[in-house]
């Protein structure tokens, strides 16, 4: 069983996602990002192109995001605003 972090994705009008997840990739200005439970904390901003998590060792949750956005990650606890 893979460690599990908190993932909160935002949109200006609602929470998109709440809960625990295994991984987390999303479309950074320089490439792609992934991010594992007990990541280093970073600031990233994020362009247009696909959100991926994956909830334990469920199938992956592919979100298409269309514009800018900030991934915040620390202490376990990673934040999507977009």
């Amino acid at each position: 069983m893979a460690k599990l972090f908190n993932l909160s994705i935002i949109a200006p009008d609602k929470t998109i996602y709440e809960g625990k997840v295994s991984s987390l990739v999303v479309p950074a200005k320089l490439g792609y990002l992934g991010v594992l439970a007990d990541h280093a904390p970073i600031i990233a901003s994020l362009t247009s192109g696909r959100i991926t998590l994956r909830e334990d060792s469920l199938a992956p949750k592919v979100f298409h995001h269309h514009g800018g956005g900030f991934l915040e990650v620390s202490k376990n606890n990673a934040t999507v605003l977009l």
